[in-house]
């Protein structure tokens, strides 16, 4: 797989499921999950100011690389977000099933109150793709901080440029998600609308909903 990660961040441990029902007192939905849905998890890689002489910025002070095998194609994202729960640092999930993968991570921010946990804001994901075609510029970046938001940049639908912040960056792309989610139930509706007056009015909400989507992806 094409993560062009130099072998002194390989760790390559397999982690008992169970370290992640312990650690989060999970409940028997959670516990579930992971039997129905998860092989087996490998802590593949740790990028750290000893495995790769990148400093740590703020609150970033290393970076993870988790292998998730599935026992089928499809998972739930509360499995991610158990695990991003109990490990306190950015997690990059390499999804695997058969020889397809994705890839997904978190955009984490430090919890105010308990300098040991992260709060999850968003989840980016790229497409299934065979293992081969994989390609992750990884270590991209002069300190941890910018490697680990270069990461979600890379699976963002949109292009950013890099002097925008990432924040900035994923408020558009929430904007984006929110309008073509509204404008795929407005022509559900208008589809199934009887009355003419009324799919007329839709029409043209539609209209300027497209609009500002369009300027947003310009």
């Amino acid at each position: 797989m094409m993560l062009q990660l130099p072998t002194s961040t390989l760790v390559n441990r397999k982690i008992p499921k169970n370290k992640f029902y312990e650690k989060l007192h999970a409940n028997q939905h959670l516990k579930e999950l992971f039997t129905e849905q998860v092989e087996s998890i490998i802590w593949k890689h740790k990028l750290s100011k000893e495995t790769i002489r990148l400093e740590p910025k703020d609150d970033i002070e290393e970076v993870q690389v988790f292998e998730i095998h599935l026992k089928e194609r499809t998972y739930s994202l509360d499995l991610l977000r158990s695990i991003d729960k109990a490990i306190p640092y950015p997690i990059l999930h390499v999804i695997i099933y058969e020889d397809q993968v994705k890839l997904a991570i978190a955009y984490k921010e430090r919890n105010q109150t308990d300098d040991n946990r992260f709060v999850v804001r968003s989840y980016h994901e790229s497409e299934w793709q065979p293992e081969e075609d994989v390609k992750l510029n990884i270590v991209q970046g002069l300190d941890l901080k910018t490697v680990y938001e270069n990461i979600i940049r890379q699976l963002l639908p949109i292009n950013s440029k890099p002097e925008i912040d990432l924040t900035t960056v994923l408020e558009r792309q929430a904007s984006i998600d929110k309008l073509t989610l509204e404008c795929q139930r407005l022509e559900s509706r208008i589809r199934s609308e009887k009355q003419f007056n009324r799919k007329v009015e839709m029409n043209m909400e539609l209209q300027q909903k497209r609009k500002q989507l369009n300027q947003l992806l310009d």
